[in-house]
């Protein structure tokens, strides 16, 4: 169901202020090691609790978990007189770590999770996020970018691919720019399969140079790709020309008479 604030951003008009509450848990980010440890422990308290019904994948719900109770262990052990200097290594490496899981994998889980209706912006807030294009201030809605993506496509192996976004420089869109374009810090990025209809992946990134892990039975298969840049998850995709690629065989494809 839509909230209210859903609802208004949809319209395109200024949204209430988002509470102080909401925003000195997305502050803690930039806080300290308690600061950092709240968050984080609120995120894997938050998704355990809403399992199976928001789906974020099960190795990163158990690598988060598993991260959660080392440093629950570990941050009281380095503020006792018996903690030693690799205590506090091993407590800041994991630390750091586990935030940049959050801020990455997580907010791009949350953020595909908003757009396909799975959670609402609630529930990104309440995970200590802001939505593109927010601030802490009184939100209005600004135009939608128009800034065309240009994607390439680097496959890695018979599983993965890398997947570069730039963006048509000025009025050639031959020319591209390296970087976001003004404003602009997500991008969306569909692949279908050779007849243009199946989709086949459906993702929102908030890096210029993602790994796309392709589903399974992708060997030896033609996909097409293109891309979007985005300044909230709500904008109508804005798509650029569509790329071509293929998945290489495996050498068990072949041996399976997969030519």
């Amino acid at each position: 169901m839509e909230t209210l604030t859903d609802m208004v951003i949809t319209l395109g008009l200024a949204v209430p202020v988002i509470s102080e509450g909401i925003l000195s848990v997305i502050r803690r980010w930039r806080g300290g090691i308690g600061d950092k440890f709240a968050n984080i422990d609120n995120i894997v308290t938050l998704i355990t609790k809403n399992q199976p019904a928001w789906t974020i994948p099960a190795e990163l719900l158990e690598e988060l978990t598993a991260n959660r109770d080392r440093l629950q262990l570990l941050i009281p052990r380095c503020r006792s007189v018996e903690a030693s200097t690799a205590d506090r290594a091993r407590r800041n490496s994991l630390l750091k770590a586990t935030a940049k899981l959050c801020m990455v994998q997580v907010r791009i889980w949350a953020y595909s999770a908003y757009m396909e209706g799975i959670i609402t912006a609630d529930d990104v807030h309440g995970l200590g996020f802001l939505l593109p294009g927010e601030n802490g201030g009184t939100r209005s809605r600004v135009k939608a970018t128009d800034a065309i993506a240009d994607v390439k496509v680097l496959v890695l192996n018979a599983d993965f691919i890398r997947v570069v976004i730039d963006h048509a420089s000025g009025e050639n869109a031959a020319q591209t720019a390296h970087g976001w374009p003004p404003g602009v810090k997500m991008a969306m990025i569909v692949i279908t399969a050779a007849d243009g209809q199946t989709e086949v992946c459906r993702q929102i990134v908030t890096r210029l140079h993602s790994t796309i892990q392709m589903p399974e039975e992708s060997h030896g298969k033609i996909f097409l790709i293109h891309a979007s840049f985005l300044k909230h998850v709500g904008d109508r995709p804005l798509f650029g020309s569509l790329q071509t690629f293929s998945m290489p065989l495996t050498t068990q494809d072949l041996l399976a008479g997969r030519v």
